[in-house]
Formats: C-alpha cells, structure tokens, sequence
C-alpha cells in the first residue's frame, strides 16, 4: 500500500532530475528548435511523494511543449521520439536508465550500483496546451491489433485541468488540504489494487484536488 514519503528524503534526486531534464530541454531546443519548459507536478510540486511499502518511488514531470517546427506538430511519434532520445543523452553518466516508452510517460529509472533493485525512477510525460489553455498529453495507443505495430498517438486532454491551481488554491485557503493529501493516497491504492499503469501521479492529484473541491464548495453553499 502506498504512503507519503517525507519532503527532505526526495530532495537529492529532485536535483538530479532537474539537471537531467535542463539538459534535454536545452538540445530539444539547439538541435531540432523545439522550445519546450518542464515542470514537477503533482505529488512532487505538492509534498504529495508516495511510495509503496517500503519500495522504490518516483517524482513526475510535465515536458510541455511550447513552440515546435510543423513536422514535429504533424508527426507525434517523431515527436516523442525526439523528446526520448534527448533525454537518453540527458541521462548518460547519471547512474540512470534510458527513457522507457510507456503508454502516457517515459520513465528513466535509476539503481543501486550493488544490486538490482529499483531505487527510485522519474515519469515524463510530454505534454502542450490547446487554445484555451487546457493541457494536453500525449498519448500512445499501443493496441497493435486496432492501429498497426506502431499504435496511435494523440494529443489527449488532462480533464479538468485547466483551473486545478485554482482550485489547489482555494482548498488550501479553506484549511481543506489533508484532506487532498488523504484521498490523493486512496486514489493511489486504489489504482494499484486494480493493477491500472496509465494513472501517473499528476492524473491522481488532479482527480484528488478535483473531489475535494467540489466537497468543500458544495459545503459552503448549504
């Protein structure tokens, strides 16, 4: 079962992640002129880290994409191709694996150098905005029988996301917070409990912010 880990034990490898990712954000742009910003979010942006039992645990980063060539906008696998190559070059020399292509994420994952246990990975996912600011993930359908050996891409909207710092906000206001934390770590189980890989931590927190909003607004209009 999932538990909240404690801030200062994530810091070192919130640097590392950091540096990794500057570095890949910074060859997006030399080489193939895609400007592009990341961000922590979710569990890691809101002391929200979990981990399960006493295993391994990971932080999630938003890669969002700012300004692209045409030929990057019009092919989404090359797209996420590039993004993950970058970052494998990031990642050379820093104790970490290659990026792995997962449905909604790349995930790096690092080791110990004395056995093979996980110690800790980073989520990636690659993200842009619409014209109304909603974000945007990329995604890939892996589903080889409907849509070739290759899977389908797509740009698939983060529901209710638009508003969520808003709304963080405003709980956070109302003295409503531990209760975000609470339901953030029974979403976690409970997608756990069902086996369910496509819900990275950024989905749960905004479905965790997304309930207890509605709860404590409603709340105030009886």
């Amino acid at each position: 079962m999932y538990k909240l880990v404690d801030d200062s034990e994530s810091h070192r490898y919130r640097s590392a992640c950091s540096r990794i990712l500057t570095e890949t954000i910074d060859e997006l742009k030399d080489k193939y002129d895609i400007i592009s910003q990341f961000t922590l979010v979710g569990s890691g942006a809101r002391n929200l880290i979990t981990r399960n039992g006493n295993g391994p645990y990971d932080l999630d980063y938003n890669l969002e994409i700012i300004k692209a060539p045409d030929n990057a906008w019009n092919n989404l696998k090359q797209l996420k191709e590039t993004v993950r190559n970058c970052l494998n070059h990031s990642v050379g020399g820093n104790e970490f694996s290659d990026g792995k292509d997962s449905t909604a994420v790349l995930t790096s994952i690092r080791y110990f150098t004395d056995e093979p246990n996980v110690e800790f990975s980073f989520d990636v996912a690659i993200v842009t905005r619409n014209e109304s600011g909603t974000l945007m993930r990329l995604i890939h359908n892996k589903n080889a029988w409907q849509f070739g050996s290759s899977g389908q891409y797509t740009w698939n909207e983060v529901k209710s996301s638009h508003d969520v710092l808003k709304k963080a906000k405003y709980i956070k206001d109302s003295g409503g917070w531990i209760f975000v934390r609470n339901r953030y770590v029974e979403l976690k189980n409970m997608y756990l409990e069902r086996h369910d890989n496509d819900h990275p931590s950024f989905i749960v927190y905004v479905e965790a912010v997304n309930e207890i909003y509605q709860k404590i607004k409603g709340g105030k209009r009886k």
